[in-house]
């Protein structure tokens, strides 16, 4: 009993993989039925029950639609919860990586910088302490790029919540998949840290001092900072 409760999980994570990327790879299209549950059942060697537990968690995923005597279709790619971290997992190696960096990027845009007004407002001396932390572990990571992009993913995570906006609080959350796959693209693309480090420091001493317009400056000047590595780092 304990050992099938433990391998559960795992197999309805490798069905879910299974038909995610077959989705993603087009051999299911949007609006076409998935096979029959018997089918798909037979296919995975699983139980029918263990099926329709992996189909729901792709349903809860928006990758599919299940209807009563209707079947389960297959959703189009725009209602995907693409910045989940299983769906991003499943697909990334299929998905154009530049176009999704780019979104993350123009959203980043409309919200960092409306984010850090609001921290110049409304952080309290616990979310001052907690941006300088993460900018201290991103002085502390420079040379290792999966180190300094936890930190700078921190920084960022730190900066929304020092907003006191619960939407973007939530943003945290829904896009942190995503963010981590940016900042690490970003990260990767440069050798020298202190360019980053530096216009992080500016946005930082912004919000300390309280300066609503200097916080929103320098996180627009971040993102510029991060979109040229980016460019650069695809010309190579």
């Amino acid at each position: 009993m304990a050992a099938n409760d433990q391998k559960r999980p795992r197999v309805r994570g490798d069905i879910q993989a299974s038909i995610a990327r077959s989705i993603a790879k087009g051999e299911f299209a949007a609006g076409e039925n998935l096979p029959p549950e018997a089918e798909l059942a037979q296919k995975f060697g699983v139980s029918r029950t263990a099926l329709r537990e992996a189909i729901k968690g792709l349903e809860a995923k928006f990758m599919v639609k299940s209807r009563p005597r209707v079947g389960t279709s297959v959703l189009p790619q725009e209602e995907w919860a693409i910045l989940d971290q299983d769906v991003l997992s499943w697909i990334a190696d299929l998905l154009n990586v530049n176009i999704f960096i780019e979104a993350v990027l123009e959203a980043r845009r409309a919200i960092e910088p409306a984010a850090a007004v609001l921290a110049c407002r409304r952080a309290n001396l616990t979310d001052l302490s907690r941006i300088e932390n993460a900018l201290n572990a991103m002085s502390a990571a420079t040379g290792n790029p999966d180190a300094f992009t936890d930190a700078d993913l921190a920084f960022h995570e730190a900066l929304l919540m020092a907003s006191h906006n619960p939407v973007f609080a939530q943003f945290v959350h829904s896009v942190r998949a995503g963010l981590n796959l940016m900042l690490l693209a970003s990260n990767k693309s440069v050798e020298d840290y202190s360019r980053t480090i530096a216009s992080h420091k500016i946005l930082l001493d912004a919000l300390t001092m309280r300066d609503e317009k200097a916080a929103q400056n320098a996180s627009l000047t971040l993102l510029a900072h991060a979109n040229e590595d980016l460019k650069r780092k695809n010309k190579t």
